[in-house]
């Protein structure tokens, strides 16, 4: 082996390695983002929150899901019909929010953590 091939297969294998490294990144971001926006919800509403990867036909997405809108996807179809909420939670949530974590937030509070959610909402997630 030459030199020369033997640096192409190391700019190969770092080319790999960058691009694993920036789908790890990217996929990560979304993660922590996803989170964030569940306890975001959650101070908001008041109601417990799961992040979970919705797999919808054009692509997967991460989402943060409670039971109300379990029931909603499931009559838009995107979501088996005689699945169950306990076995979806089991399954697919791996980030839930606490059942109530702010029961005393003041209304003024909770008006500002949903103008927040929304900001971030317009900002990073789109609309499916």
């Amino acid at each position: 082996m030459s030199v020369i091939s033997i640096v192409r297969s190391d700019l190969r294998d770092l080319k790999v390695f960058l691009y694993n490294w920036f789908a790890y990144r990217r996929q990560s971001f979304k993660m922590s983002l996803a989170m964030k926006m569940a306890d975001i919800k959650q101070k908001a509403w008041n109601k417990q929150y799961h992040v979970v990867l919705l797999e919808l036909p054009s692509e997967d997405k991460l989402v943060t899901i409670n039971r109300e809108d379990f029931f909603r996807f499931q009559r838009k179809k995107w979501l088996p019909k005689h699945l169950k909420w306990t076995d979806f939670l089991r399954s697919s949530a791996f980030y839930s929010t606490p059942l109530s974590r702010n029961n005393k937030v003041s209304m003024k509070d909770r008006k500002a953590a949903k103008e927040k959610y929304m900001k971030y909402a317009k900002k990073y997630m789109k609309q499916f």
